[in-house]
């Protein structure tokens, strides 16, 4: 007894720690990406198209002639960027006394059914854009990372167990099929579970900061209405003003330390208990 609870502290220490030491790094990135960002010059936008090397700036986000917007498959919305996360439901029972997982195949009525929400899809939607502020510069968001959201946007759409997308949905996505999004309904659409569907959308007119970009493309003839093309491996497209950015960061940073602290001290005494330390 003494060693399966023994077990069990180190376990739950070890996570802990791992959840604390996740949180510390991550925040630990929010600050160098602030500081980055603060430490950089912004570059007005009609000078884009001269600039060597990387450029910084920001402004309201339009669709491009060619590209166009979309609409997002589950909510509906038009959309430049989107984000999406499908959460599916799962059933277990546990004991009443103990808390334990039971099976209860033979006798239902001996367990307390109790439903989790997993991670079971996420993808991507993305399509050049326009950044119109002064100028008019395109943006490539094919290999950016992106920060327009929090955690795993909003919840936009839900169906139960036996449950089918609605026809408008279906209709959305197979609009959306094609290289850049697998919007098949076997991917999507699952009537064996319970399913939420969550979004994060940049859509036309919201304010986008554009950091780490480099001009890829300028237009050979005046008359097309895009001064540049910017895109590049290390670009961030993140929603809102460089100064919104930043104290998003940073306020970021405070509280994944302060979280991530937490954790892992509580996790090394959890560990040094369950170890006789």
């Amino acid at each position: 007894m003494t060693n399966g609870l023994a077990l069990d502290g180190v376990l739950i220490g070890g996570v802990m720690s791992l959840l604390g030491a996740g949180l510390l790094l991550a925040g630990l990135g929010k600050l160098r990406t602030g500081l980055s960002l603060y430490r950089t010059d912004t570059t007005p936008l009609r000078e884009v198209p001269q600039a060597d090397g990387p450029v910084e700036f920001d402004g309201a986000a339009v669709a491009s002639a060619e590209a166009g917007a979309f609409t997002a498959p589950f909510s509906g919305e038009e959309a430049l960027l989107c984000q999406l996360w499908v959460e599916k439901a799962s059933t277990h029972y546990t004991d009443d006394e103990e808390g334990l997982d039971v099976d209860v195949s033979n006798s239902p009525v001996d367990g307390t059914p109790e439903t989790t929400w997993g991670l079971a899809e996420t993808d991507e939607i993305r399509r050049e854009f326009v950044i119109s502020d002064g100028g008019r510069v395109a943006v490539d968001p094919t290999d950016a990372d992106l920060d327009i959201t929090g955690h795993m946007g909003e919840q936009v759409h839900k169906i139960g167990r036996g449950e089918c997308l609605s026809e408008d949905v279906r209709d959305r996505l197979a609009e959306l099929d094609g290289d850049d999004f697998d919007g098949s309904l076997e991917r999507w659409d699952d009537e064996e579970s319970a399913v939420k569907y969550r979004e994060e959308r940049l859509e036309p007119n919201d304010t986008v900061h554009v950091s780490n970009a480099v001009v890829q493309d300028t237009p050979e003839e005046w008359g097309s209405g895009i001064e540049a093309t910017v895109g590049g491996e290390e670009v961030l497209l993140s929603r809102g003003t460089e100064s919104e950015v930043i104290r998003r960061n940073l306020i970021q940073f405070v509280t994944g330390t302060v979280v991530g602290l937490g954790l892992l001290g509580l996790g090394v005494r959890s560990l040094r208990l369950a170890l006789g330390g």
